[in-house]
């Protein structure tokens, strides 16, 4: 957005510009950014490394022994199969079940107790079972199993504060695994080989039995499949559901019944029944009633009893009336028929469901007795056919258990920490610490609000950049306690503070156009530096000689008027009025030879009527008798009379705080003093806190404010 003053007398702003975009951003802009929020960056680097540091300090020491078990199942010393059988090919999940076992409490047992055997106990004495159980849930809790790429060796990782605990855990896991698969095939073995021996012959009397069992049942039921109740059970099934159905819909129904019963027993005729209430037809005939005893009650308060309209009306509500209980007879009467038939069809449900009670009863029967049947011979086949099997095999195998896996490589005691990782972990939290103070400096600049830097002004705002207004604290180089600073620009003319109004004074009066004779001082909100930018600017110009006049056009808050003490008998209320010269209303600041036309602040004073004719004949005074006026106004968005003041005078200059005020409300400021009239010659940054690098960007005198610092004094 720029100003019409600006468009018409020179070449496009810089803020209208379009230049391509750049493939990466700019690196002097990227530095500035990251110079201003160094504080932050700063913090979030040290949070971060100090975050490292203290886990570094408090992880303890962890050392790790590992031992790799290869699963490769032995072939059997006897052949007891097919001659040419190849040795079992061990795949995926098998490794994964491998895996479990090596993990389970019975191999951590069986390593525990082994531990027991080969080392003494805390305390010097024997291992006690508290203390093996103990023992045996620390080396489950130290060691992790897991598979060694996609190879069948699995490796046994121990992790303790004790180097060679971990070292014995992963071994002593390891050789309990191997022990624990040697136990299990001895001991199945033994078990199968007495156990099938013992009930062979039995077995097979029993499979024979069994199949001629069925066969026989089979024929005389005459049951050739195994689904005769199905059908059965699900017309059951559907039966009970449509009859839970239908009971709970005569339920309902024959409730609804009863209350209209208990309805018309108390003599209510049936009108507040239920069913009666939600009728239609009752309710426009109830629509009718009301509309006729309305009109007879009209009739009756001016006609006697034999007035033929009233009559008339006395007959119709009586018939409506009588329609109105034939209809409630005939919803009574349905509500019966409702009930009634849901009766009968709970009834013919009952019927159904007991005629296929009797026909499930007798087909499942049967149908339980075949399943049972045909599972007693097939378990009885199945059963003497693994029994005949294994004979043969646990009579070549008692005596030749091996296990089908072997130790591959055995742990041995680390000599370093595997955790914490200090270089790793240094690694990482440097890299998260400049991570997260990058990130944290570009969080910052991406939620930035607020104008800062000329790069805003010119680009965001397409408004000519003013200059800046530093904070005084951060000008002066001298310490402790500063003057105000409309003092301070009179007592130090040659400081770095003084000389920011000299420079948007300089751009004030060169600025193409109209020359500058009265100058309009706004904002879009309160408390951006206003009345301390009108005060400094007035009396830094008029210590040099100009003929300054300051105007406090700010009525309701009177900054100006305050931080000069204006108190007099003739304000600007009775120049505006007419009803005072110019001269009366004038004070003089002693100090600086600046001419100060303020507001008393009389409570009582009724608020004056701020026309732009009035306006416009108060600055033509003014033009007349000074060189420069200078007026601070009220903020723009906040006050309409501002906009009177700001289109009568030749400059506009708008001041955004630095940081503090967003964009959008110094744009919609800026569009309502252009659709006003008004002429914005540029906008100022204030409040600004030089000390932080290129405060205001690179384009602007703060950039480079050290360099400057010789030029100045305080």
């Amino acid at each position: 957005m720029v100003d019409n003053e600006t468009a018409q007398n020179e070449e496009p702003a810089v803020g209208e510009q379009r230049t391509a975009i750049p493939l990466l951003p700019d690196p002097g802009l990227v530095w500035q950014a990251f110079r201003r929020n160094l504080l932050l960056f700063v913090a979030v680097v040290g949070a971060v490394l100090a975050l490292t540091a203290a886990y570094l300090a408090t992880a303890p020491r962890i050392y790790r022994a590992q031992a790799s078990i290869l699963i490769q199942p032995t072939s059997d010393p006897v052949q007891t199969t097919e001659p040419g059988d190849a040795r079992p090919v061990v795949n995926a999940d098998q490794v994964d079940t491998e895996i479990r076992l090596i993990q389970s409490p019975f191999v951590s047992d069986i390593a525990a107790r082994n531990y027991a055997r080969n080392f003494a106990s805390p305390d010097g004495d024997r291992f006690t079972e508290e203390e093996i159980s103990a023992l045996a849930a620390r080396m489950n809790g130290a060691t992790m199993v897991a598979r060694s790429g996609q190879s069948r060796v699995v490796d046994v990782i121990a992790q303790d504060v004790d180097p060679a605990f971990a070292a014995s855990a992963a071994n002593l896991v390891a050789e309990a695994y191997l022990q624990s698969q040697v136990r299990v095939k001895v001991g199945d073995t033994e078990t199968s080989a007495s156990f099938i021996n013992a009930r062979l012959s039995e077995l097979e009397s029993n499979a024979l039995t069994a199949q001629a069992a069925l066969d026989n049942y089979r024929a005389e039921r005459g049951l050739i499949s195994g689904t005769g109740g199905t059908n059965a059970e699900q017309e059951v099934s559907a039966l009970n559901q449509q009859l839970a159905v239908a009971r709970a819909d005569l339920a309902e129904k024959r409730g609804r019944y009863n209350a209209a019963r208990q309805q018309l027993s108390r003599g209510g005729g049936g009108a507040d029944v239920g069913a009666a209430l939600g009728s239609g037809t009752i309710s426009g005939l109830r629509s009718q009633e009301a509309t006729v005893s309305a009109q007879l009650a009209v009739l009756r308060e001016r006609y006697g009893e034999l007035y033929p309209e009233r009559r008339q009306a006395e007959q119709e509500l009586r018939e409506i009336r009588q329609r109105i209980q034939e209809e409630i007879n005939r919803v009574l009467s349905s509500l019966d028929a409702e009930v009634q038939t849901a009766q009968s069809r709970v009834a013919s449900l009952e019927s159904s469901r007991a005629g296929s009670l009797g026909a499930l009863t007798v087909t499942g029967r049967a149908q339980t007795q075949l399943n049972e049947l045909q599972q007693k011979a097939d378990a009885a086949q199945a059963i003497y056919r693994s029994f005949l099997n294994r004979s043969q095999e646990t009579e070549a195998l008692r005596d030749s258990a091996l296990p089908d896996a072997r130790i591959s490589a055995r742990a041995t005691v680390p000599r370093a920490p595997s955790s914490p990782n200090i270089p790793l972990t240094v690694l990482i939290g440097g890299f998260l610490a400049f991570a997260g103070g990058f990130g944290a400096v570009g969080t910052a600049e991406y939620l930035r609000r607020g104008i800062q830097t000329r790069r805003d002004v010119e680009k965001q705002l397409g408004l000519r950049y003013a200059g800046a207004v530093p904070t005084l604290e951060s000008a002066a180089r001298k310490s402790g306690p500063l003057e105000a600073p409309q003092d301070y620009v009179l007592q130090h003319p040659h400081s770095l503070f003084t000389e920011a109004f000299r420079s948007i004074r300089t751009f004030l009066s060169l600025s193409p156009g109209k020359r500058a004779r009265v100058i309009a001082i706004t904002s879009a909100l309160p408390r951006e530096g206003k009345t301390t930018t009108a005060a400094c600017l007035s009396r830094s110009t008029a210590a040099e000689g100009i003929r300054t006049v300051l105007v406090d056009a700010d009525l309701r808050r009177r900054g100006s008027s305050e931080i000069f003490g204006f108190d007099h008998k003739h304000d600007i209320h009775d120049l505006l009025a007419g009803t005072a010269s110019l001269a009366d209303c004038i004070i003089r600041d002693e100090a600086s030879g600046l001419d100060i036309l303020g507001s008393s602040g009389n409570p009582d004073r009724p608020l004056t009527s701020i026309t732009e004719e009035r306006v416009e004949r108060l600055l033509e005074m003014l033009r007349e008798n000074y060189d420069v006026a200078i007026i601070d106004t009220a903020p723009v968005l906040g006050v309409a009379e501002s906009r009177v003041w700001t289109n009568c005078a030749d400059r506009i200059l708008l001041l955004s705080q630095w940081k503090k005020t967003s964009v959008r409300a110094v744009d919609a400021a800026a569009s309502m003093l252009i659709e006003a009239g008004g002429k914005i010659t540029g906008l100022a940054v204030t409040q600004v806190d030089i000390r932080k690098y290129a405060s205001t960007g690179d384009g602007d005198v703060y950039g480079y404010a050290k360099k400057f610092r010789g030029y100045y004094t305080d």
